[in-house]
């Protein structure tokens, strides 16, 4: 064999054991972390070796939705981040060509427009794509070969094989990282859910004359729905439903600021009305002014048979009246909270007799909707109502949610849902 034969033999084979040497360190180097920054420093420090270069970067491509020429690069190294234009600059014309890039001389190439900062840093480049399932999800870069000589073709075939390889551990990297995320995050929300509950009444209160049953049941993991009772007297019951604008964790938060105020106010306690008055005030303070609450206050007193109903922007609240044999809507149109300042909220007095039925629920019930898209609405509430007002207040909630669930079929509920039936006996 001519000696040139065997020194190119040679020389292929060193570099095929270069090669594999590489991919083989920069597996074992990737796979045994789960950040992806970790695993990115990782091939970036591996390919700088590789192709002896004196610095080197991984850019992430995400798109930018503002505009389809515009591609937001995220560099993992210590120059930050960075936004670059499509097709001027360096990454621009990689991401636009797909395919590798060799500048044997930045300062002098007509391609680019360069700083008087990088004509002074950058010497030579190589770039090459990261390619994921036919997508690029990113950009190798390596600039200024410790030699003094321009990149090889060589040395390009060398990083655009560590690319390949790189594409895979990258996105492996990714969902490890997500699915540690989504159990965190999902760990959270039970966490959040727990407290929530706790913050809602475990029983329902024991009084004489009342027959008192609830459901609540939120959209997400936790709710913007919040109710609660406060015994007033012996025989004096103070009942509040509150709905926060949305739902989700942002509301449920919300609906702990009211459960503070709520418990602070009622401790002194004069009238629906007052009450109202005082929370809009106080959350008005508080409250961001894009969250507004719903709410009612009802306080009854059954050894009187009377009623005080006062509203803030909230659904009528409905009662069947034994005496009629039908249920009717009692609405007191008013302001939500945090909506108006010195809003003055009213009251009604409901003057009530055995077996009357009286329901407070949130807009999930009645804007539920069907396949159809039809909505379950306050009518339909009404018509179970009328049927089932003879039972117990816990068959009454039942009768509720089986319309409910044989309206809606499979269909989710897209928000929070809370009902309280109150019966007088």
């Amino acid at each position: 064999m001519p000696e040139n034969s065997s020194e190119k033999e040679l020389q292929r084979l060193k570099s095929a054991v270069e090669e594999l040497t590489v991919l083989n360190e920069l597996a074992i180097a990737a796979g045994s972390s789960l950040e992806v920054d970790q695993v990115l420093d990782t091939i970036v420090q591996k390919s700088i070796k590789a192709v002896k270069a004196e610095q080197g970067s991984i850019l992430l491509v995400t798109d930018q939705q503002d505009s389809p020429f515009k591609t937001l690069i995220r560099q993992q190294d210590m120059s930050g981040i960075q936004t670059y234009r499509v097709g001027t600059h360096i990454t621009g014309w990689v991401l636009k060509n797909q395919q590798p890039l060799l500048i044997e001389n930045l300062a002098t190439d007509p391609r680019f427009k360069i700083s008087e900062e990088e004509q002074r840093d950058i010497k030579t480049v190589l770039c090459v794509p990261i390619w994921h399932k036919a997508r690029i999800m990113g950009i190798l870069m390596t600039t200024n070969k410790k030699t003094g000589e321009p990149f090889s073709t060589d040395d390009a075939r060398l990083l655009s094989i560590i690319a390949a390889q790189s594409g895979q551990l990258i996105r492996n990297s990714q969902l490890q990282q997500e699915a540690l995320e989504k159990k965190r995050l999902s760990h959270e929300l039970d966490l959040a859910r727990k407290i929530q509950l706790d913050l809602l009444p475990k029983t329902v209160p024991q009084i004489q004359g009342l027959d008192i049953a609830r459901y609540f049941q939120p959209a997400d993991c936790v709710s913007g729905d919040y109710y609660d009772f406060y015994l007033l007297s012996e025989n004096r019951l103070l009942v509040l439903l509150a709905d926060v604008s949305g739902h989700g964790p942002s509301a449920a938060l919300m609906m702990t600021m009211i459960k503070g105020v709520f418990h602070s106010l009622v401790k002194n306690y004069s009238s629906v009305e007052q009450s109202l008055n005082q929370m809009n005030a106080i959350l008005h303070e508080i409250l961001p002014e894009e969250i507004f609450v719903t709410c009612q206050l009802l306080e009854i007193d059954p050894t009187a048979l009377i009623a005080q109903f006062s509203n803030a922007g909230h659904l009528p609240l409905l009662i069947f009246r034994e005496t009629m044999q039908s249920c009717e809507q009692l609405e007191l149109k008013s302001c939500a909270l945090n909506v108006m300042d010195n809003y003055a909220y009213q009251a009604k007095e409901i003057k009530l007799t055995a077996n009357d039925v009286i329901i407070l629920y949130t807009d999930g019930l009645t804007e539920a909707i069907n396949s159809q898209e039809d909505m379950f609405g306050a009518g339909r509430l009404m018509e179970t109502l009328n049927h089932s007002a003879f039972q117990k207040a816990e068959i009454i909630i039942r009768q509720i949610k089986a319309e409910l669930q044989g309206f809606t079929g499979e269909r989710p509920f897209h928000d929070d849902l809370a009902i309280i039936v109150i019966k007088i006996v």
